[in-house]
């Protein structure tokens, strides 16, 4: 991410799409101003998912365990 920082917060590079957690810890999901036929990357297809499935309890529980085992390796 570009260090740019505002009166409003740090500023995403032109083109870029951004999932991010708020202090109070909601979600907010950022993309850029493109044509509305314009195909949307893979990766952001990603953000798009894990923003749908962040909806889901057990699916969240499971994602943390997943890394609280990663940290333990």
């Amino acid at each position: 991410m570009t260090d740019v920082s505002t009166d409003h917060g740090t500023v995403l590079p032109s083109g870029s799409s951004a999932l991010v957690v708020s202090a109070e810890g909601e979600l907010s999901f950022y993309l850029p101003d493109n044509p509305p036929d314009a195909p949307v990357p893979r990766l952001v297809q990603l953000l798009v998912a894990v923003l749908m499935r962040s909806e889901d309890e057990d699916w969240v529980e499971e994602m943390l365990g997943i890394f609280e085992d990663q940290s333990r390796n």
